[in-house]
């Protein structure tokens, strides 16, 4: 993507790829989990009001399934959170609850498209715990399940574009920066 002016409006396929990439951003420089990366871009990304600590706070609990129990995917916790904290029933402008259940069923059955299971254990069998391969795939998953929970609110809403956050989008964390964030 080119450098341009955060001031002029993206295009929804333009926010979708930003929200992907600046996930990975978190998940692999600051060395956040799935879930915590998720909640954490979608936060920040559409003013959901929580202040990072808040936000990573309530992520962690999530990360490896659950506690490193491998079920449910972190990420796509992480996505649902997301989902419930801009516009679930209890959100500032909410979904009623039946929409906002139909909304979260297709972030679940999105997921468990493209990748085949929503399990931890599942999605990453192939990969011993700390290889270089299971952190692209984490990754990569980090960042496509962002770009997917991302189209799912901009096409239920697209008034969230309004509330759209682009320098925090456009903006990269390094492994510095995440390093000494983690002193902090």
């Amino acid at each position: 993507m080119t450098v341009r002016d955060v001031n002029t409006p993206f295009q929804n396929h333009e926010i979708i790829e930003l929200m992907g990439r600046r996930a990975e951003n978190l998940f692999t420089d600051l060395k956040l989990c799935c879930s915590e990366s998720l909640l954490l871009v979608l936060n920040h990304g559409f003013d959901g009001g929580l202040s990072s600590s808040q936000a990573k706070q309530l992520g962690a609990g999530f990360c490896g399934g659950m506690g490193e129990s491998g079920d449910t995917c972190g990420a796509l916790s992480g996505a649902l959170m997301g989902l419930g904290l801009l516009v679930g029933p209890h959100a500032k402008n909410s979904m009623s609850k039946k929409k906002f259940r139909q909304l979260a069923r297709k972030m679940h059955d999105r997921f468990h498209e493209e990748f085949s299971s929503t399990c931890c254990r599942v999605l990453i069998k192939d990969f011993d715990r700390n290889s270089k391969a299971r952190s692209q795939f984490c990754t990569k998953l980090t960042g496509t399940t962002a770009a997917i929970v991302t189209e799912l609110l901009l096409t239920a809403r697209p008034d969230l574009v309004q509330r759209l956050q682009a320098d925090y989008l456009v903006s990269r964390d390094s492994k510095i920066t995440g390093f000494l964030k983690n002193l902090v």
